[in-house]
């Protein structure tokens, strides 16, 4: 299970990741909003744990989080977008040299300069950065209440919800 919330947190984190691991939970933070590797991590026993303190700590609520799908096997779990590093299935790891799982292939990725703010980026821009753009394509076609949520963690209004959801 991982959950994900994009919300300003102390004026230098800028989103937050919950990732069940064997024996317990991690707590990833982003200085950035695009997809990459955490800039800190904070490990709990309990997914009660940790939720109770992002509550606690950092105001988040039960609904702010974003639940989003599991990595598979070989993956940074602390990427949204299956990312791996290269030559780690092969027992080779390459470190530092990123791939990530775009249309059914690995590719090479570089992590883009940081993303601070959504300002002036257009909607498809705002969901590639982030790496939601598959979850919100999967939301698309069922699920309503999962669409508005990514819709809204990224800066949408309401207003321009309204047409894409239907």
């Amino acid at each position: 299970m991982r959950k994900v919330v994009f919300k300003d947190i102390d004026g230098k984190t800028k989103k937050l990741m919950l990732c069940q691991a064997k024996g317990g939970v991690y707590l990833f933070g982003y200085y950035s909003l695009q997809d990459s590797s955490a800039d800190w991590d904070h490990f709990f026993c309990t997914i009660e744990d940790a939720i109770e303190c992002c509550f606690e700590e950092y105001g988040i609520n039960e609904e702010d989080w974003i639940i989003i799908a599991d990595q598979s096997k070989n993956c940074q779990q602390d990427f949204i977008i299956p990312t791996r590093i290269k030559g780690r299935e092969a027992g080779k790891p390459a470190f530092g040299q990123l791939q990530q799982f775009i249309k059914g292939q690995w590719v090479d990725y570089v992590i883009a300069e940081k993303c601070m703010s959504f300002d002036g980026l257009t909607g498809d821009q705002r969901l590639l950065i982030t790496g939601l753009v598959f979850e919100y394509e999967k939301a698309l076609v069922d699920d309503k209440a999962k669409t508005i949520k990514i819709l809204t963690a990224l800066n949408f209004e309401r207003p321009s919800i309204d047409p894409i959801i239907g």
